[in-house]
């Protein structure tokens, strides 16, 4: 059960996968002698999912479209979002699958303003209604906790309105995922810089990887108290884009540092896993860990 009392889904049916993507409209598969196994798509991925029949999502920033790897080897475009993806750190920020059905944050189009929805299946339908995005720290990323979505909001460049809990400015932000788009979210935790990377932990609690601003330290922290707790300040910069929980510890993608580093519990000495992990990490259904780098999906053989 998670904290609300809700029944938490974990793990993922075991699923052996053959990973392929799109490069311009041609399944492409590269790896053995010339380098890792890989599979690239067309553009900048910003979030990876997995999902319980043991597949992947992959989110593209600047073109709004999720696409979903499923382990026969195929690709499939399960929806698409207009987004507007230009200037900063603007576009299709994250996604989440519960089911069959799949959630999405983007910043809209038509106005510019962070949105959640239910992009598939069917027609899309609009969750929540969020702020007006920002050229950096909108945050954005999604996550499923029990029968609920989580949403992690950067300060949105407005630092003065992350301690106002009438903000959505610096808060992780708790969802219905059937409610109306006006629907008012839950104050999970509030006191962040710009939480993009966060996960739902094994033993259910959030964990965040924050970004900072200027001279302020990135830290690790627990995020479903009201303010971070468990801090752990790290030691120069690598902009955290992914976290995932690995048993007690914690594995943090960094778009600087270009690492996928391990950090053990209470500890800011991390150690490398993998080089070029720039957007994400997940785990498949098969136990592998993938990351995101500049050219797409790599699967990492890593302990």
């Amino acid at each position: 059960m998670d904290r609300r009392g809700r029944r938490t889904r974990r793990g993922y049916d075991a699923t052996v996968l053959a990973w392929v993507a799109v490069l311009g409209g041609t399944l492409v598969a590269c790896g053995g002698d010339e380098g890792p196994e890989r599979y690239a798509t067309t553009g900048a991925l910003s979030d990876l999912e997995a999902t319980d029949g043991g597949g992947l999502l992959a989110a593209e920033r600047l073109t709004g479209r999720i696409l979903a790897l499923d382990g026969d080897g195929g690709v499939d475009e399960v929806a698409q979002v207009e987004v507007v993806a230009e200037p900063g750190q603007r576009g299709l920020l994250g996604i989440v699958a519960d089911g069959g059905d799949t959630y999405a944050s983007y910043t809209r189009a038509e106005d510019g303003r962070l949105v959640v929805a239910q992009v598939a299946p069917g027609d899309e339908r609009l969750v929540w209604l969020g702020p007006e995005s920002a050229d950096l720290a909108n945050g954005g990323r999604l996550a499923l906790d029990g029968d609920g979505l989580v949403i992690g909001i950067g300060d949105l460049t407005e630092p003065d309105l992350v301690d106002d809990l009438d903000a959505p400015n610096g808060k992780l932000l708790g969802l219905d995922p059937q409610g109306e788009a006006d629907q008012a979210p839950e104050v999970i935790s509030s006191g962040w810089n710009n939480p993009f990377a966060f996960t739902i932990a094994d033993d259910g609690s959030i964990r965040v990887a924050d970004n900072s601003p200027g001279g302020v330290p990135e830290r690790l922290a627990r995020g479903d108290t009201p303010r971070p707790s468990e801090v752990v300040e790290l030691e120069g910069q690598a902009a955290p884009s992914g976290v995932l929980s690995d048993g007690a510890d914690l594995l943090v993608c960094g778009y600087v540092s270009e690492e996928l580093r391990r950090y053990r519990p209470g500890s800011p000495e991390p150690e490398v896993v993998a080089e070029g992990c720039r957007y994400d990490v997940a785990r498949l259904g098969d136990g592998r860990l993938v990351l995101a780098d500049d050219d797409g999906v790599v699967v990492v053989d890593a302990p």
